[in-house]
């Protein structure tokens, strides 16, 4: 924990791409990296590239998403030829039907994700033994994300790597506007986080809330568990 407080002073007021320097210097080839392509991630991705070849980039498809995500994942991978891996989960949609019945999504959310995300995130770490996993979280995303690190120890004992977690989404939006990004369709219709299609985990957002106050809505739920009982030094 000593190192992690260290880490995290020094990061504090560090850009992005630095700690991805570090990153990619401390742990080579034991990181990589999970992302659902929206646009924090594709930020991260587009930095990754300049740094480091063929970077690996997991993709949880939860069978759920929208068809204009799983479209973009492939068109980005494509264009920008990604090292990108899907993982699914380990029981399937006929599965869960049977074990849990039907709309399992709207009766047990947490549930759902934990079937449909966590689990598979959790069966991968253990597979693949790295060190370290970075993610696109930012603090600015929901008052659940307010107190995290850019650097965290997660339930696995393994590294939570977050180097856009000072950046807020004006920052994100100039970055793909300098650049000249791609990013996912839905942001056109009105989304401002973006995740699985059923009603209930992936609406609009009210102007002026926070970005994820569409996920969940109603259902006092704002992250899926990926991020969840991460540790630093407090």
């Amino acid at each position: 924990m000593q190192e992690i407080q260290k880490l995290n002073e020094r990061f504090a007021a560090a850009e992005a791409e630095d700690i991805l320097g570090w990153m990619v210097r401390a742990l080579p080839y034991q990181t990589a990296m999970t992302s659902s392509f929206q646009a924090s991630g594709v930020v991260l991705i587009h930095m990754l590239r300049k740094i480091v070849f063929d970077f690996p980039i997991y993709f949880i498809d939860t069978g759920y998403h929208f068809p204009e995500t799983l479209e973009f994942k492939a068109r980005l991978t494509r264009e920008w030829k990604l090292n990108v891996h899907t993982i699914v989960p380990e029981m399937s949609k006929v599965e869960q039907l049977s074990l849990h019945g039907p709309r399992l999504f709207e009766r047990d959310p947490d549930l759902c994700c934990r079937l449909n995300k966590v689990d598979p995130l959790r069966g991968l770490q253990q597979e693949l033994g790295l060190k370290a996993w970075v993610s696109a979280l930012r603090r600015d995303q929901a008052e659940t994300r307010r107190n995290l690190r850019p650097v965290m120890i997660d339930e696995s004992g393994g590294l939570r790597i977050h180097p856009l977690l000072a950046w807020n989404r004006e920052r994100v939006w100039a970055y793909i506007e300098k650049h000249r990004l791609p990013t996912n369709p839905l942001y056109e219709q009105g989304y401002a986080s973006i995740g699985c299609f059923p009603p209930c985990c992936t609406s609009k957002s009210e102007p002026g809330s926070d970005e994820r106050s569409g996920r969940w809505a109603g259902k006092g739920k704002l992250e899926c568990g990926l991020h969840s009982h991460l540790k630093s030094e407090k």
